[in-house]
This record gives C-alpha cells, sequence and structure tokens, in this order.
C-alpha cells in the first residue's frame, strides 16, 4: 500500500508514513487555510497575580476590554512560548480576526513496527501511549506537527492517494486501528454549539451600547427620574430577551436539522460485517450502502456497485446522479472534485443501489464531520465571511461623530459647573450631555426593528443566527441565480386549460373534467 500514497514535500520518507509521529495524517489543504498564523502562550501565575487585581478595581473596565478582545488580554496574561509546550494559541483566521484556541491532546498507542509496509497508523503493538496536541479552530482539528513547529489541517484520505490504494482499503479496519483514528478524528458528528438563554443575555449585555444604557439607567435614577429610567429599562430588557430567544430558536432548529443518527453497516476485522453508530465512523472505514438506500453521514467514495444518489441538498439539482465505483489505476491521484462521478457527499441522499451477483455496494469513508461537504455548508453559517458594506462604515461614523460631541460637550460642562456646583454635582451635569447626544434608547430601537423582521421572516420559514445580518439582507436590490435547474424541478404540475372560441381565449379551467366536447378535449384524451 505504500507505493500508492503520495509522500509530503517535507517528508524524507518515500512512501509510507512512520506511525511515531503525531502528524502523519497531515496533508496539505488548498480550500482551507491549513497552517494558518499562529502563536503560542503558556499561563503565568506571576502576570495573573498582577493584571487579575488592577483588572477588578477601575469598575471591571479591564475585564470588559478582555473580554472584547480575548487574544490581546492572552498576551498580557501569559508568556509567549514555543507552539510545542503552549496551553493556549492565538490563530489569525482568514478573514484577519485573531481568535484564541485552547490545546487539548489524545492519547496514542506507541507503534514499534515502523517499517514503509505499515499502514497508515501502523500496527499497534503496545509500548507507553503517547500524548498529542491538537487545537480545534473553526470546528476543524488541526495538529501539532514536530517537522514544521506548528499546527496543521488534519485531514481524510480525500488526497494524497492513488485509486488503487483506495481500493486496497477494501478489507476495512481492524478494531483497534478504528478505535485509534476515533481518538485522532473524533467523532463524526456536526453539532452546531448551543449557547443557552444566560450566556447569550450575558454577552448581549456587555455589548458598548448596553452598558451605555446601563450607566444613563443608573445615572438618571441618581436624579430622581424614575419614570423615563423605568420605562428605558422595560423596554430594553424586553426587546433584548425577544431577541435572544429568537436566536435561541433558530440556533436549535439548525442544530436538529444537521444532526444525523443513523446505523451502518461496516466491514470489520477482515470480512465481519458490524452495525455500527453513524458517530463512530473513521476515514479508512468500509461501509456497505443497502439497497433502498440512505443518507449518508460522510463523504465516501464508491469501491463496487453503482449508485443514484439525490444531491439536491448540496447542489439545488433535483435530477438524480447514477455514481459509478472508482478505477483502480495505479497512477491516477484521488481527488474529489476530479472524481465527483464516483464520490457519494455527506448530506446527499441515496435512492437506490445496484450490484450484480448478489454483492454488497461498498465504499470508503474519505471524511467525517465538519470536513465533509455537508459540514463546509454547516461552517459557512456560523462562520460566515466578514462583509464590509458601506452601510456600516457610515453606522459607525455617526456613532464616532456624537462621541466626538459628547466628548465636547462633556468637557465644556466640566469647565463651567466644576466652580459653581462641585465635583460630584459637575460630573452628573456633564454625563448628562453624554446622554442626550448619544441615545440611550437607539440599541432598543433597532433590537425592536431586528426581532420584527426576525418574525416576518420565520413566516417565510427563512431562519437567522446571526440577527444582525438583518440590515444587511435590507439593502439588497439585486440577486443573481447561476442557473434555472437550481430553483426548478425536473417534473411538470397541469395547472389548467384554455380553450379558445372565435379567436378568443376563455378563462382558465382547473377541471379538464368540466370540458365540454371540443378538438381539445380530444387531443388531451389521446395524448399520454
Amino acid at each position: 500500500m505504500a507505493d500508492n500514497k503520495r509522500p509530503s514535500r517535507r517528508r524524507r520518507e518515500s512512501g509510507s508514513r512512520k506511525s511515531s509521529s503525531c502528524a502523519s495524517l497531515l496533508q496539505e489543504d488548498d480550500d482551507v487555510d491549513p497552517s494558518p498564523d499562529q502563536t503560542g502562550y503558556e499561563a503565568s501565575i506571576i502576570k495573573y497575580a498582577i493584571f487579575y487585581p488592577v483588572a477588578v478595581l477601575p469598575l471591571c473596565i479591564p475585564l470588559l476590554a478582555a473580554f472584547w478582545f480575548p487574544a490581546q488580554w492572552i498576551k498580557l496574561t501569559c508568556w509567549c512560548c514555543s507552539l510545542r509546550s503552549a496551553r493556549y494559541v492565538i490563530v489569525k483566521d482568514l478573514d484577519g480576526k485573531l481568535r484564541v484556541e485552547a490545546v487539548q491532546y489524545f492519547e496514542l498507542p506507541m507503534a514499534l513496527d515502523k517499517s514503509e509496509t505499515s499502514s497508515l497508523l501502523g500496527d499497534v503493538t503496545g509500548g507507553p501511549p503517547m500524548k498529542c496536541p491538537y487545537i480545534v479552530h473553526r470546528n476543524l482539528r488541526y495538529l501539532y506537527n514536530e517537522e514544521d513547529e506548528k499546527y496543521i489541517l488534519l485531514r481524510g484520505f480525500d488526497r494524497g492517494y492513488t485509486c488503487a490504494g483506495i481500493h486496497e482499503m477494501s478489507a476495512g479496519l481492524s478494531t483497534d486501528m478504528h478505535n485509534e483514528r476515533l481518538q485522532q478524528y473524533g467523532t463524526n458528528s456536526i453539532d452546531v454549539p448551543m449557547k443557552s438563554i444566560p450566556v447569550l443575555f450575558v454577552e448581549e449585555v456587555l455589548h458598548p451600547f448596553y452598558l451605555m444604557q446601563v450607566m444613563s439607567i443608573t445615572l438618571w435614577l441618581y436624579e430622581i427620574y424614575y419614570i423615563y429610567a423605568v420605562i428605558i429599562f422595560v423596554m430594553s430588557t424586553v426587546s433584548v430577551m425577544t431577541s435572544l430567544i429568537q436566536t435561541r430558536r433558530n440556533m436549535q432548529q439548525l442544530h436538529d436539522m444537521v444532526k444525523q443518527n443513523c446505523t451502518i453497516t461496516v466491514i470489520r476485522d477482515g470480512r465481519e460485517l458490524h452495525d455500527v453508530p453513524g458517530e463512530s465512523l473513521v476515514p479508512g472505514d468500509v461501509m456497505v450502502i443497502p439497497p433502498t438506500g440512505m443518507s449518508m453521514p460522510c463523504d465516501a467514495v464508491l469501491l463496487t456497485g453503482t449508485a443514484i444518489v439525490n444531491e439536491a441538498s448540496l447542489t439545488g439539482e433535483s435530477v438524480p446522479i447514477t455514481k459509478t465505483p472508482l478505477s483502480q489505476s495505479h497512477g491516477d491521484l484521488y481527488r474529489p472534485d476530479k472524481h465527483k462521478h464516483h464520490t457519494l457527499f455527506g448530506g446527499t441522499q441515496v435512492i437506490q443501489t445496484r450490484f450484480y451477483n448478489n454483492s454488497s455496494v461498498l465504499a470508503v469513508v474519505l471524511r467525517t464531520a465538519f470536513s465533509t461537504s455537508k459540514g463546509r455548508m454547516v461552517r459557512s453559517i456560523l462562520y460566515p465571511k466578514p462583509l464590509n458594506f458601506k452601510f456600516y462604515l457610515d453606522a459607525i461614523k455617526f456613532v464616532l461623530v456624537l462621541g466626538v460631541i459628547a466628548l465636547g460637550g462633556f468637557c465644556y460642562t466640566m469647565t463651567i459647573d466644576v466652580k459653581l456646583l462641585g465635583p460630584l454635582l459637575a460630573i452628573v451635569r456633564s454625563l448628562d450631555i453624554v446622554t442626550t447626544v448619544v441615545p440611550p434608547a437607539l440599541p432598543a430601537a433597532l433590537t425592536v426593528g431586528t426581532v420584527y423582521a426576525l418574525q416576518r421572516l420565520k413566516k417565510q420559514q427563512i431562519y437567522c443566527i446571526s440577527p444582525q445580518r438583518v440590515n444587511v439582507c435590507g439593502k439588497i436590490k439585486l440577486v443573481c441565480f447561476d442557473k434555472t435547474g437550481t430553483l426548478t424541478e425536473d417534473s411538470l404540475d397541469m395547472e389548467g386549460v384554455i380553450t379558445s372560441t372565435n379567436q378568443q381565449f376563455s378563462p382558465m379551467v382547473t377541471d379538464p373534467s368540466s370540458l365540454l366536447p371540443c378538438p381539445l378535449l380530444y387531443g388531451m384524451t389521446t395524448c399520454h
């Protein structure tokens, strides 16, 4: 099997992957960032002892800054170190944002057989367990590579193998090897993270706009503006809770829609058939596609037999596609885009299969969980690309201008009232200017409009887990679709017939049986 694998550019071995390395399954990728910019940090007790007391004292403002900018907070409270010994890793996204990912570990048995004829993970023959560090970035696993000294995307079997090499996996996995890969790849599940209502409430309240409201309400209560303060408080609370409940429901619906529970028949330990949960599938598993079809829980490539697949959930095309077995060409490297007519993609529906001589239709699992085609679609929903619309830029400029005006009014009022009213009362009067210039009810008004828009969208069965995108949708003036096949079906439904009398069309008749004898009726009865 070693001759059918493509060696890595940085690897010195001729064809095999050594089982003693945690990076044995790492390959480069060009459709996602396989190796983003990374910086490692380890916890520092000294910095904790210095910064946390300081952060709590001035009205917890530094802690709020840490909540808004977690990457900067890690830099202040931790020491920069090598990625191998790091506890936290700051990763730079494709959109330029910094994210903090905690380092996790899984254990692998130390393999003693390192020959080039060994399998992908080597023959597990005992030895002390080996701890392999990894991070989860945007629901994808990145394993630490000793050679590159950084975390690299963990890939499945979708690249780096020849077609003949994939066919050699038809015997399936042993139980030990399956358990080992399950540790590396994790379960085959697409779990949308669900935040509770209290967590969503805290995240919303800690937004700078709502902190401004809290300060304004506190100021008004101090100045005995009870009625206005209570009205703003009730309106803001109701609007925030309504928005959070709506967001929570949409997230729950997305979670239920992508979650899939099924039982799959796989080949294990030679030729034995085992029924296992779909969540336990790993790359390299050989699954049996039943004749009556199934919903694909992973990306797999056909080894034997043919399958008729409905890929409307991914491509929008309603015409079923026939999938054929992968050829056994030794020099042809497998690629999902090149061999898509042999690949069963996750989330698609296998309508039926066919094989001759009463044999089973077999497929090798290539990718699981969020690495599948269905997983990529879910990730695009959870992590949408940033949209730099002029609407948002103008809104930020508007708030900044108001802030500058409020700061000028604050300074002017302080210089005049500090001598007449005293420092405390002068500060209160100056803060009144700030609450007047920057309307405290602005976030509540925007939230009410967004909630109303979400309710209207829900009536049309359109669900949104990112309410701030509603404002962007309101600015759309033109929608372009790639082709009509995405919107239409491969069938025609009869709406009615229209007869003509004296060279004029009559009203449409929806029930043809009510037609009087005429050439149109005779023509309809003779056609199929």
